[in-house]
C-alpha cells in the first residue's frame, strides 16, 4: 500500500501479496562486486560490547538499515544494556521497526535523562550522523552542541556504516 510500511519478511512474500515492482536504492549499487555479509557487520559489534564492558558505546549507522538496528538493540540486550536513540530519522525507524515487530523489547528503550544517571557500562546511544553530516546527533555530540550529552575520555564511539567519498 503507497503510504503505509509494509512488513514482508523475505523479498519472495511481497511478490506472493501482489507487490508487482520494487524500487530500492543503494550506495555503490553501480559498483563491481559484492557486499560483505551482514553477519560481519554483527559479528564485530558483538566483540566491541564485550571489549567494552566499562565504556559508554556511542554508536552511529544509518537509521534506514533497520536490520542493522535490530542486530544492535539485541546486542545491547545481551550486553546488559540499555539504548538511547538521538536523531529524528532514528526515532522514526526505531518507531518503525517496534510497529512492524522487528524489535520486540520496549523495555529497552531509555531517555537522554535515564542514561546521563546510569553506569556508562550500562548505556548505549544510538544515533544518527555516520556519514559527518553537520546537524545530526553524532556531530553535534562531537562537537560539544549537543543540549543531552557530553563526550566523555572513555566513551567507544562507532561508525557502523562504510565511508562514503565527499561526506
Amino acid at each position: 500500500p503507497i503510504g503505509k510500511v509494509a512488513n514482508f519478511g523475505k523479498i519472495a512474500d511481497a511478490g506472493n501479496k501482489g507487490v508487482t515492482l520494487l524500487m530500492s536504492d543503494s550506495t555503490n549499487a553501480l559498483v563491481p562486486g559484492f557486499s560483505n555479509s551482514e553477519s560481519i557487520v554483527d559479528e564485530a559489534l558483538g566483540e566491541i560490547f564485550a571489549y567494552s564492558k566499562s565504556s559508554r558505546i556511542i554508536l552511529a549507522t544509518f537509521a534506514s538499515n533497520i536490520y542493522r538496528l535490530t542486530h544492535i538493540i539485541e546486542t545491547c540486550k545481551q550486553n546488559g544494556r540499555k539504548v538511547a536513540v538521538f536523531g529524528r530519522s532514528m526515532n522514526t525507524s526505531i518507531d518503525i521497526a517496534i510497529e512492524c515487530g522487528y524489535i520486540k523489547d520496549k523495555d529497552i528503550f531509555i531517555t537522554s535523562d535515564e542514561a546521563n544517571k546510569l553506569p556508562p557500562s550500562k548505556v548505549c546511544l544510538l544515533c544518527t550522523g555516520s556519514q559527518g553530516e553537520p546537524l545530526a546527533a553524532l556531530s553535534r555530540i562531537a562537537s560539544g552542541t549537543h543540549k543531552q550529552i557530553k563526550l566523555t575520555p572513555n566513551d567507544i564511539v562507532i561508525f557502523s556504516s562504510s565511508p562514503i567519498p565527499g561526506n
